[in-house]
């Protein structure tokens, strides 16, 4: 990708850009020969912006979005046998486990990014192009409510203002805040197409919109329709009904809102949930909350979220001890006999010998947030890896683009909110919500369209919570936010407590039983912010994953 290869080039100019140096720009062309002086745009400095919010580097991108978000969110499920983690990583945070700190880390430390962007571009600034802000301050919206949605209060009012400690802020302050930013930033947009011309043009630099500016006004009046829903019941919330109305009284996005994929960039720059099969050890099955819900309600899509299992023989050791016994029988019978899948069994010596059947495809999702000692017979044969569309660059290289804002999710946010009494006919947008999943994953409709699955019903309770399920279904790839959705709609099922089988199940950990709710916070946080953090502490809840967000308080 060529703006990102060179924007890399123009980052060694930063320091010289934020200073007011302008000597020596042309030492540092690289392979872009036709980069001078004259060249020198705010706009080259994008593309990091963009990547380090949505796509950030190989690592980074693991801990915060591959492992955090798809186990947190329901989707995916580790440590299967000969893996590196566990059967509870991620949930237990009583390991010494790095994911909550990388994730902190990324999330505190993105704010550097796109205020380094804005001071560019703000009036008086070095770059300044008042366009270029507006777009930039979407963005940042974007970054504050994601970043608040896994951690819940952090410091938002303050940052920036030249103190050292700024305070943390409570959920509702910071979404209603974002709110207005991302109203100023459509008011300042208004009918403009571009940020200027030449190189005061985002263009190709832009690798969301390619520079129009109707789609970014368009993507942050879907920001906020989804920030507005997401608060929308919460505790003493006051504005989520006004915003929810201007929303839908203006145009939303009509396409899929994703950066393309671009197998020319290398995943220390900007990487996807593909890449990481070049690292076996981190390959993650399907969940069986996941798998299960789609193949009990003949969803089309679970050919293109998921492979079959691999199937064969598999030996499972020490079967004539009791304590693996319950082990293997409740692994058998939750999974292969839970999804139909024919098999065999036949004891040799102290081991239980189990041949499953390949005469056909079967899918089949590992649970999750077993013990330690369920690891050594959870072998991946047994269970479905993600589909190749999702995973594979190095298999493949057709792996999907980066889904940002699918076009399932806005017209489902369009149901939801004609369901709450905002006008419109649910069950149609609800219907083409589905549809454009299944145009997504190409998918064709097999009757599904027509099964009480995709047929609003019941209560306004009942029929939020059938769009809250489509909602994360369609959000797989999406992870945090198809985790936010289960949280925001308390989904049965996908939110469930864990079996109270304490020998199978890690229940014991800060966790407990519950489903995740938010990621803890990092030692670097006490260790920098710890008076403001500790006051947060005690607003908020306990620093577990378990105590409970404000948007998701009574939301639905």
């Amino acid at each position: 990708m060529k703006a990102i290869n060179k924007v890399y080039i123009i980052l060694f100019l930063t320091c010289s850009i934020l200073i007011g140096c302008t000597e020596q720009f042309e030492e540092f062309k690289g392979d872009n020969e036709n980069l001078t002086s004259e060249d020198i745009s705010a706009r080259f400095f994008f593309p990091n912006v963009q990547t380090r919010l949505w796509m950030p580097p190989n690592w980074t991108y693991l801990f915060t979005r591959v492992m955090i978000g798809s186990t947190y969110g329901g989707y995916a499920s580790y440590g299967y046998k000969n893996s590196w983690e566990q059967p509870d990583v991620v949930f237990n945070t009583t390991r010494s486990w790095g994911a909550s700190a990388d994730a902190w880390n990324h999330w505190s430390g993105y704010y550097l990014h796109i205020d380094g962007f804005l001071r560019l571009v703000e009036p008086g600034g070095q770059l300044e192009n008042h366009l270029m802000e507006a777009v930039g301050n979407i963005m940042k919206a974007n970054y504050y409510f994601m970043y608040s949605e896994q951690f819940g209060e952090i410091p938002y009012s303050e940052v920036g203002q030249g103190k050292l400690e700024p305070k943390f802020d409570e959920q509702k302050v910071i979404y209603k805040g974002v709110i207005e930013d991302l109203n100023s930033a459509m008011e300042v947009i208004g009918d403009e197409e571009a940020t200027g011309v030449g190189t005061n043009d985002l263009a190709e630099y832009d690798i969301l919109f390619r520079g129009n500016l109707q789609k970014w006004k368009t993507f942050a009046n879907a920001l906020k329709l989804r920030i507005a829903l997401r608060a929308k019941g919460a505790p003493e919330e006051d504005f989520a009904d006004a915003a929810i109305s201007e929303a839908l009284a203006n145009p939303l996005p009509t396409e899929d809102v994703k950066i393309v994929k671009d197998l020319e960039v290398s995943w220390n720059i900007a990487a996807r949930d593909g890449d990481f099969t070049i690292y076996t050890g981190s390959w993650k099955m399907l969940s069986d909350k996941f798998v299960n819900l789609l193949q009990d309600n003949n969803d089309p899509r679970l050919a293109a979220y998921a492979d079959p299992i691999v199937g064969g023989e598999i030996v499972l050791g020490g079967y004539n001890e009791p304590a693996n016994k319950e082990k293997i029988d409740y692994l058998l019978s939750s999974t292969l006999e839970r999804s139909g899948v024919p098999y065999t069994t036949t004891i040799d010596g102290n081991d239980l010998v189990v041949n499953i059947d390949r005469s056909q495809d079967y899918y089949v999702g590992q649970p999750m947030r077993f013990v330690d000692g369920m690891k050594t017979f959870l072998h991946m044969e047994m269970f479905s890896r993600p589909n190749r569309l999702t995973e594979g660059v190095i298999d493949i290289g057709d792996e999907i683009d980066q889904f940002i804002m699918p076009l399932s999710e806005i017209y489902l946010m369009q149901a939801e909110a004609a369901v709450l009494g905002f006008g419109g006919d649910a069950n149609s947008l609800f219907q083409q919500g589905i549809q454009a999943s299944f145009t997504q994953w190409g998918v064709e409709d097999n009757g599904f369209l027509s099964s009480p699955m995709a047929t609003l019903s019941g209560s306004k309770e009942e029929q939020l919570g059938q769009i809250g399920l489509q909602q994360w279904l369609a959000l797989y790839m999406v992870d945090y936010q198809g985790w936010a959705v289960a949280r925001d709609f308390n989904l049965d099922y996908v939110t469930d407590d864990t079996p109270d089988l304490p020998t199978l199940f890690s229940n014991s950990i800060p966790l407990g039983r519950s489903y995740p709710n938010r990621v803890k916070y990092a030692q670097p946080a006490y260790d920098l912010n710890g008076t403001n953090l500790n006051e947060a502490i005690s607003r908020q809840g306990p620093d577990n994953p378990a105590t409970e967000l404000w948007f998701a308080k009574g939301s639905k």
